[in-house]
């Protein structure tokens, strides 16, 4: 008699994971009767269903495609890609607010407990952990002012420049490793060997605690993520708390020119050229970078950047000149990076500033790096733009019959070519050498974040008349359409499509071959950016998976993945067709003979692309908010090439 075989269950219960022992499925599982153990269930984190029948049959249906020129024929190219890949990513991967889970909203404050049990970019391979438990989590904490703001200097300074170069020379890193007590992964206070006397060091506390330590060897482990994020919330909140506080006590004014605030100024115990009243300013735009990246909560991070830019304006000091010189670059850092952070929520918000960067009663001088080329005034531009461009893409979808198509077209024109003049003042840092100083490398690093941002700016306008917004991704973010089962694939294009081919002042074939440069573009410089070092380290970067970034930007990584990913199909639909002379305007000098090594050539470069995306975006995955970017990027690209290890 043939042997039969049980097919696994869908969900084993918490003890037969952990010891590994096979589980029936049953509620209490037979294993767990017979050993008289508590038999508990919650969801598996694996990302969706097995590799059965529906995958191989997906691997195995024929890609057939018509023509290249309508939605619906390159949807039908796409379609099976998205059969794998729906098998592949989780439905919670993209942008996700934790402040608005199913508990949080019934309890106000279980958000940790939701997510814990669904987080998308939790590592299968820590599903079954032996012996880990709650009481195994361990977090990073310092015991000192001065420490908390040599971590600063080490992981966040570089990508989030607030406070002037480091007083002191800089030291390795020797957080205090911490073992929450109990059997929950709730923080306490009480457990941290020092508490923060500010709201900066607070606020720099909850995205410090946050980084696994060298100790944590699963720090995607569900309990250990949940105690991380724990943690987290409860530094933010009682930032939030001090900012209450120190605002109260402000003085209205923080100009030396102002008499009688030269005495006032208290000695900062995390940077001694950074006057106290600057505190609350910088823990705004500290929480408002945190709410986005961990939290996934675009509308709180506008609320903190707006809170930021009005205290800020409270202490005046937006109005200094270039003839005040006490603590004049701390301020100026703080009043710029504020501007920076809320033109970037409003980006994603896609609503506009409360305070226009051009505003009359803006005096206050750009900031130092001292460097020979500084970036400040790109870095300013650069957001103007991205916000200009963010706009448009609304616009672009509001198009109807009364619109005035000549004049949307003039605009849309006038916006590219503001965008090519800041893509060549991006590149001029590349013919620089940051080799002096100690803010050179990351004054190096904000022009690269800078040529990113208005690549993907560039980007994101285009892509609409490339791709017509066909979608790719299982989620709904960065403004990218999600896929709807139930309609998917269109087979009649919105009205806006067809406005859009009217009104747009480039041709299909242009804004393809814009994105392709501009994503490419993004691909080299994601590559490069930094990883943190910390003095004294020898481990090489390969190494140092959490974090490399704090990953504020991780929307210009899905809108170059968007598009490589999209050219990818288009050129297999090509070749599917025998029609490649459809895609030589994304060849160099190509020829009927050379079209196919040149379609290779190109598909490898795409690949590569994608490649690196999601490399990138995975090494953040701690940073909630976003990190599920990575593993989305991860499906798509196992999706499109099934055969492929995961990145």
């Amino acid at each position: 008699m043939p042997r039969v075989t049980r097919p696994p269950v869908k969900a084993a219960c918490l003890p037969c994971r952990t010891s590994k022992t096979r589980c029936d499925g049953q509620h209490p599982c037979g294993s767990c009767s017979g050993r008289n153990r508590e038999c508990s269930y919650r969801p598996s984190r694996r990302g969706g269903p097995r590799r059965g029948a529906r995958y191989e049959e997906a691997q195995r249906r024929p890609t057939t495609v018509n023509s290249l020129s309508s939605i619906s024929d390159v949807a039908d190219e796409i379609e099976p890609f998205l059969d794998n890949m729906i098998g592949l990513v989780s439905p919670f991967a993209g942008i996700h607010n934790l402040d608005l889970s199913p508990d949080s909203l019934s309890t106000g404050d279980g958000a940790h407990q939701f997510w814990g049990q669904f987080t998308p970019h939790d590592d299968s391979s820590f599903d079954s952990v032996p012996g880990h438990d709650v009481g195994s989590s361990v977090i990073r904490a310092y015991q000192s002012e001065a420490e908390i703001a040599n971590a600063y200097y080490i992981y966040i300074h570089p990508y989030l420049p607030l406070l002037p170069p480091p007083a002191v020379p800089q030291q390795e890193d020797h957080p205090a490793v911490i073992r929450p007590f109990g059997e929950s992964t709730q923080a306490d206070k009480s457990h941290m060997p020092y508490w923060p006397t500010s709201s900066l060091s607070l606020a720099l506390s909850a995205m410090l605690v946050l980084i696994p330590t060298a100790e944590d060897i699963f720090p995607m482990a569900e309990t250990n993520l949940a105690t991380r994020r724990s943690y987290g919330q409860l530094f933010a909140q009682a930032a939030l708390a001090a900012v209450e506080t120190e605002t109260d006590d402000l003085s209205p004014g923080l100009s030396p020119n102002i008499p009688g605030i030269e005495s006032s100024q208290a000695v900062n115990a995390l940077h001694p050229q950074v006057p106290t009243q600057l505190d609350p300013v910088l823990a705004l735009v500290v929480l408002s970078i945190y709410e986005y990246c961990q939290r996934g909560n675009v509308s709180r991070m506008r609320a903190r950047g707006n809170q930021a830019i009005t205290t800020a304006m409270d202490i005046s000091i937006h109005r200094l000149d270039s003839t005040m010189t006490d603590y004049s670059e701390a301020q100026r850092r703080a009043w710029w990076m504020t501007i920076w952070t809320t033109y970037l929520s409003s980006s994603l918000h896609l609503s506009p500033p409360i305070v226009s960067m051009h505003d009359p009663r803006i005096t206050t001088p750009y900031p130092k790096f001292d460097v020979y080329l500084e970036p400040w005034p790109i870095m300013m531009k650069v957001q103007e733009a991205l916000f200009e461009s963010n706009k448009m893409v609304q616009n672009i979808e509001r198009v109807d019959e009364t619109a005035v198509l000549s004049d949307f077209g003039t605009r849309i024109h006038k916006l590219d070519s503001n965008f090519v003049s800041l893509v060549g003042e991006a590149d001029r840092h590349l013919l620089t050498t940051f080799d002096g100083g100690p803010e050179a490398s990351v004054a190096q690093t904000m022009w690269m974040i800078s040529r990113m941002l208005i690549h993907a700016a560039r980007t994101r306008l285009h892509r609409f008349r490339a791709f017509m917004d066909i979608p790719l991704f299982l989620d709904n973010y960065c403004d990218l359409a999600a896929i709807n089962s139930e309609n998917f694939p269109h087979r009649s294009a919105p009205k806006w499509v067809t406005d859009c081919e009217v009104s747009f002042p480039f041709t299909e074939q242009e804004s393809s071959n814009i994105c392709l440069k501009s994503s490419l573009v993004v691909t080299t410089i994601y590559r490069n950016l930094p990883y943190a070092n910390p003095p004294g380290s020898t481990s090489s970067s390969s190494s140092r998976t959490y974090p490399k970034t704090i990953p504020y930007f991780a929307c210009s990584a899905m809108q170059s993945c968007y598009s490589l990913l999209m050219l990818l199909h288009r050129l297999r639909a090509s070749l599917a067709t025998d029609r490649l002379a459809n895609c030589y305007h994304m060849f160099h000098n190509p020829t009927p003979a050379s079209e196919i090594a040149d379609a290779e050539r190109l598909s490898e470069e795409l690949r590569h692309g994608v490649e690196i995306l999601g490399r990138s975006l995975k090494s953040d995955v701690i940073f909630e908010g976003v990190g599920g970017m990575g593993r989305e990027i991860e499906g798509a690209y196992l999706a499109a090439f099934p055969n492929s290890s995961e990145i």
